[in-house]
Protein backbone atom coordinates (compact mmCIF):
# COMPACT_ATOMS: atom_id res chain seq x y z
CA UNK A 1 0.00 0.00 0.00
CA UNK A 2 1.00 3.42 -1.03
CA UNK A 3 0.63 4.71 2.66
CA UNK A 4 2.83 2.47 4.51
CA UNK A 5 0.27 0.12 6.20
CA UNK A 6 0.49 -3.28 6.36
CA UNK A 7 -2.09 -5.11 4.59
CA UNK A 8 -4.40 -7.95 6.57
CA UNK A 9 -3.27 -10.83 5.47
CA UNK A 10 0.84 -10.51 6.19
CA UNK A 11 -0.45 -9.31 9.39
CA UNK A 12 -2.62 -12.25 10.00
CA UNK A 13 -0.12 -14.52 8.53
CA UNK A 14 2.82 -13.22 10.82
CA UNK A 15 0.36 -14.25 13.61
CA UNK A 16 0.26 -17.80 12.67
CA UNK A 17 3.52 -18.12 12.00
CA UNK A 18 3.94 -16.68 15.23
CA UNK A 19 1.75 -19.21 16.94
CA UNK A 20 3.25 -21.87 15.07
CA UNK A 21 6.76 -20.99 16.09
CA UNK A 22 5.79 -20.41 20.22
CA UNK A 23 3.47 -23.45 20.59
CA UNK A 24 6.04 -26.09 20.25
CA UNK A 25 8.58 -23.93 22.29
CA UNK A 26 6.27 -23.15 24.91
CA UNK A 27 4.75 -27.25 25.44
CA UNK A 28 8.51 -27.71 25.86
CA UNK A 29 9.36 -25.05 28.17
CA UNK A 30 6.23 -25.20 30.56
CA UNK A 31 4.62 -27.77 32.33
CA UNK A 32 1.49 -28.63 31.32
CA UNK A 33 -0.72 -30.06 32.86
CA UNK A 34 -4.51 -31.43 32.07
CA UNK A 35 -5.54 -31.72 35.70
CA UNK A 36 -3.75 -28.42 37.14
CA UNK A 37 -4.04 -24.62 35.50
CA UNK A 38 -0.48 -23.95 35.11
CA UNK A 39 1.45 -20.86 33.72
CA UNK A 40 2.22 -23.08 30.76
CA UNK A 41 -1.23 -24.45 30.53
CA UNK A 42 -2.38 -20.88 30.02
CA UNK A 43 0.29 -19.93 27.70
CA UNK A 44 -0.65 -22.84 25.42
CA UNK A 45 -4.51 -22.48 25.77
CA UNK A 46 -3.73 -18.67 24.76
CA UNK A 47 -1.77 -19.59 21.73
CA UNK A 48 -4.19 -22.16 20.55
CA UNK A 49 -6.91 -19.59 20.71
CA UNK A 50 -5.01 -16.90 19.03
CA UNK A 51 -4.46 -19.23 16.35
CA UNK A 52 -7.80 -20.50 16.22
CA UNK A 53 -9.18 -17.09 15.49
CA UNK A 54 -6.47 -16.00 13.29
CA UNK A 55 -6.54 -19.00 10.36
CA UNK A 56 -9.95 -18.83 10.01
CA UNK A 57 -9.50 -15.18 9.42
CA UNK A 58 -6.62 -15.26 7.15
CA UNK A 59 -9.00 -18.08 5.17
CA UNK A 60 -11.63 -15.73 4.66
CA UNK A 61 -9.71 -12.26 4.38
CA UNK A 62 -7.85 -13.85 1.29
CA UNK A 63 -11.28 -15.81 -0.32
CA UNK A 64 -12.86 -12.07 0.27
CA UNK A 65 -9.89 -10.18 -2.00
CA UNK A 66 -10.20 -13.18 -4.62
CA UNK A 67 -13.65 -12.84 -4.80
CA UNK A 68 -13.13 -8.72 -5.34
Amino acid sequence: MADGRRSPDRVLLGVILAVAVLLPVAVTTFEVSPYRVTVGTAVVTALLLIGAVALPALLLARWQAAEQ
